[in-house]
């Protein structure tokens, strides 16, 4: 079983400065242009400012960053995030807690994943990802259900899956680090390999096959501009759960996906965040007259 201790200790660059509260969109906006970062928003109870940190392997991604918008740019070495956080459980209701370092002790009732938190975002706590996880224990029966994950960050979505029994799940990410780094996540889960990971620009999806079920946690620019190739992963009769969607831009992302013929079945709403749950309808068959 690996411990944090063994996640490899490489440099990476992180760009950060404050902004004011309420111009979240426009800041998200800026950013989603700027595929080679990953970014987080830390919000503080009656602070009027928000810190809004963006993270890059290559220093040119965030120098890139500081030049347009100002701000600082710092080296940040991989151990300071795997080495020493400590954090409380993340809860999704009374299914699943997600622990973020290895532990002996575990209750019974309750099914439990590990992440460690590292250089891939996804820890289960943020509102995106929580929505995906509250629905995927409402999924029912995993047994003949295959799983497309793509963003799969830290893995937290496809190890869910494996958790709750789907024995086919493939997992993509544009970043080989979050590839690694998810793989890494499954064998401190699981004693056997199950999940295929790729390293894949969803923009870029060419995969023949089609699957039951397809995640996509990605920017609501990235899912309007792959849609044809996201809805294109979808099985016939499956269903397609997209998030990282703000309020603001669910019109947007809503008629992206009409346009590919895919049936809107339920919005769910989070704080300022969109979960959108479509199908795609099994063709009719048309009576063969004799």
């Amino acid at each position: 079983m690996n411990k944090r201790s063994n996640l490899p200790v490489r440099p990476t660059w992180c760009w950060r400065r404050w902004i004011v509260s309420g111009q979240e969109d426009l800041w998200i906006e800026r950013l989603q242009s700027h595929a080679d970062i990953n970014w987080v928003m830390t919000e503080k109870p009656g602070c009027v400012r928000i810190l809004l940190e963006a993270y890059a392997r290559k220093p040119a991604a965030v120098t890139a960053l500081a030049h347009t918008f100002g701000g600082k740019v710092r080296r940040v070495q991989a151990a300071e995030w795997v080495g020493t956080q400590t954090a409380a459980p993340t809860r999704i209701g009374t299914h699943l807690e997600i622990i973020h370092a290895p532990t002996r002790t575990r209750q019974p009732t309750t099914h439990r994943l590990c992440i460690p938190h590292g250089v891939a975002f996804g820890s289960g706590d943020h509102a995106t990802t929580h929505m995906l996880l509250g629905a995927l224990f409402k999924h029912g029966d995993w047994s003949h259900t295959s799983v497309l994950d793509l963003g799969t960050g830290s893995g937290v979505l496809a190890l869910a899956a494996r958790l709750l029994g789907a024995h086919k799940i493939v997992a993509t990410d544009f970043d080989p680090e979050a590839v690694r780094t998810a793989r890494q996540n499954e064998t401190l889960n699981f004693s056997t390999p199950l999940i295929r990971w790729q390293c894949a620009d969803v923009k870029k999806l060419r995969s023949p096959a089609r699957h039951d079920l397809v995640l996509a946690n990605l920017f609501s620019g990235i899912l309007g501009e792959a849609a044809p190739q996201i809805a294109g992963s979808v099985a016939m009769g499956g269903q397609l759960w997209l998030s990282g969607i703000l309020r603001t831009q669910e019109q947007e992302v809503t008629a992206a996906y009409r346009a590919q013929k895919l049936t809107l079945t339920r919005a769910l709403h989070r704080g300022k965040w969109v979960m959108l749950q479509w199908q795609k309808k099994l063709k009719s068959r048309r009576a063969i007259s004799t």
